[in-house]
């Protein structure tokens, strides 16, 4: 059955106000530290006001169900190690997207201001939203903070007994190179992602017989230097480094014993009580997933295949992502402040490339971002650290939120 849009004004309006509060949490629990290297408060207001005011995002969306993409079977095609996209990608579908609509909103003057045919585009994102995580997720809710536990669950249970096959008891000298190659890995990704954590997700805990805890951290866009689709290399130009990784994609899993706690976001961020807790890991295990194209998936039985990675390979990894950290920073120092803002807008924006897989439609555009969005860096610039004014409706009372939400509720 073809998906068609059908949503109410007063369905939007509530999925409006709970991605409102779901984003101030976020905020809230986020420590920011501003980049040395790029603008990161300006590239991620420039890109969300392409998404809206452009209707980048709509348009995109919309050419991918009039290709017969249906948003109910992208979650089910995502329920595996190092997924073509995960929670992050769902939440940021609706959250960037409303905060380019508040943008423009709060300069216009108010949700009164809203033209009618981005009344129906917001209407259409949010509908086609509604429909990622419960279909991902192994309780079906909409966010993580709707949870009990808070938890990111979104693996089969004979998928998680198939991986505690590959699970091992490391060493102590183990562990500390494990934890260093990691934070190599980490730091090479923020820098590639333009100071952002976009190619790193969390999920987890899976309870296991023993009643110690599994959680998985991923890393995704590996460069290998081989042709990922057609064309394409990487996600971005300035990822092709010298340095080459032996895999695409790396999850790495941990079994836990004696946490107190294990919590997430929804943006793939873990939350651990205790924080360092090297001491608690019981197992490890290491995996990279083949990049099977979404159109060629079918769920649960061709997600693509999984297998072990070894110690090894590890330690081949961590020695590209130290390389091409260097890298990076050398290409990254010599670029002005436009190059490095719209190497971010291009992050936060053609990051919509990823959903146009699911309907075969990502070899149809150029990605290149479009002029106009130029003319939007001097306005944001301006601001105080770059932020947008409406920002400051977070910290509003809650009674003053309820009735107008952050993201603005659409105008009858």
């Amino acid at each position: 059955m073809v998906w068609q849009s059908k949503i109410s004004t007063e369905e939007a309006n509530e999925l409006i106000y709970i991605m409102s509060e779901n984003v101030r949490k976020g905020i809230e629990g986020r420590a920011v530290i501003e980049s040395q290297l790029f603008p990161v408060s300006v590239y991620i207001g420039v890109a969300c006001q392409q998404l809206y005011d452009q209707s980048f995002q709509y348009k995109i969306t919309k050419d991918m169900v009039d290709h017969g993409c249906d948003p109910r079977e992208i979650g089910p095609k995502c329920k595996t190690l190092c997924a073509y996209l995960n929670g992050l990608g769902f939440q940021s579908f609706a959250m960037l997207y409303l905060h380019g609509r508040a943008q423009c909103i709060y300069d216009w003057g108010g949700p009164e201001h809203e033209p009618e045919e981005k009344k129906e585009e917001t209407k259409f994102i949010l509908d086609f939203f509604r429909h990622l995580n419960p279909n991902y997720r192994n309780d079906g809710l909409l966010l993580v903070e709707r949870s009990e536990d808070e938890n990111i669950r979104i693996l089969d249970d004979n998928l998680i007994e198939k991986l505690r096959d590959d699970l091992f008891e490391p060493t102590p000298e183990q562990i500390k190179q494990f934890k260093r190659i990691v934070a190599t890995m980490t730091a090479h990704n923020f820098l590639d992602k333009c100071d952002c954590r976009a190619g790193i997700f969390e999920h987890g805990p899976y309870k296991l017989d023993t009643g110690n805890l599994l959680l998985f951290k991923e890393f995704q866009f590996l460069y290998t230097g081989e042709e990922i689709y057609k064309g394409r290399k990487a996600a971005f130009e300035w990822s092709e480094t010298e340095a080459k990784s032996p895999i695409m994609n790396l999850s790495l899993g941990y079994v836990l014993k004696d946490m107190k706690s294990l919590r997430f976001n929804d943006w793939g961020t873990l939350f651990a009580d205790p924080a360092e807790f090297s001491n608690n890991i019981v197992q490890i295990g290491m995996w990279t997933r083949e990049l099977l194209m979404p159109m060629e998936q079918r769920y649960p039985d061709k997600l693509g295949r999984i297998d072990p990675v070894s110690w090894e390979t590890f330690e081949a990894v961590g020695k590209y992502s130290q390389a091409a950290l260097t890298e990076l920073y050398l290409k990254f120092a010599k670029w002005d402040y436009t190059q490095r803002c719209m190497a971010g807008v291009n992050l936060y924006t053609n990051w919509i490339a990823l959903f146009t897989a699911f309907a075969g439609t990502h070899e149809e555009y150029n990605w290149e971002i479009p002029k106009k969005t130029y003319t939007y860096i001097p306005k944001f610039k301006k601001y105080p650290m770059g932020i947008h004014p409406f920002m400051a409706r977070f910290m509003r009372s809650k009674k003053k939120r309820k009735v107008d939400p952050t993201y603005y509720y659409i105008a009858e």
